[in-house]
C-alpha cells in the first residue's frame, strides 16, 4: 500500500507534466482495489504481476485531440520519475486489450485506453540493462552528423 500523501505526489507530478498549448486532455484511471485489478490481469494479456501492484493506472486519450498521446506519454513519464524519487517501481503495460480495459473502467465513448502504469514498491531491484552508446542514439547537426 503507498501512503495517501506519496500517492497524491506522484499523481501531482503527472497532472504538472507540460501539454500541448496546455490544453490538458487527456485523463488517467487510478485502480486500488485488488478484485479490480485482478479482474485487469486477463484484459493485459494475463499478466499476473498486475494483481500484485499496488496501483494500477490507465490513461485516457481523447481521439479527437491530435496531440493528446504525446501528452499522456509526458504525464506517465513525470508519473515513473516521480515514483521512482519515493522508491517505487513502475512497469509501463503495453500489452492489453484497449477496447476491453476501457469497457471494464467505463469509459466514454470517443476516449480510448492507450497505456497503463502498475505502481508499487519493486520485491526485487535487477541489475541496470545494457544501453546504446551516445553516438549510436544521437546525431549532430543532421541524421548522420558526428560531434
Amino acid at each position: 500500500m503507498i501512503p495517501e500523501n506519496d500517492l497524491m505526489g506522484i499523481l501531482e507530478a503527472a497532472r504538472l507534466a507540460p501539454t500541448g498549448a496546455n490544453r490538458q486532455f487527456w485523463k488517467m484511471i487510478v485502480v486500488l482495489d485488488d478484485a479490480r485489478k485482478r479482474a485487469l490481469v486477463p484484459l493485459c494479456k494475463s499478466q499476473k504481476f498486475i494483481e500484485d501492484c499496488s496501483a494500477f493506472i490507465a490513461g485516457v486519450d481523447d481521439l479527437s485531440q491530435k496531440w493528446n498521446r504525446v501528452d499522456l506519454a509526458i504525464a506517465f513519464d513525470h508519473l515513473s520519475l516521480a515514483a521512482h524519487s519515493k522508491g517505487l517501481g513502475t512497469c509501463w503495460i503495453g500489452a492489453f486489450d484497449p477496447e476491453k480495459v476501457a469497457e471494464y473502467l467505463d469509459v466514454p465513448k470517443g476516449q480510448v485506453v492507450t497505456v497503463c502504469m502498475t505502481l508499487g514498491y519493486p520485491d526485487e531491484v535487477p541489475d541496470a540493462r545494457t544501453r546504446k552508446p551516445v553516438e549510436e542514439l544521437f546525431h549532430w547537426e543532421k541524421y548522420g552528423g558526428r560531434k
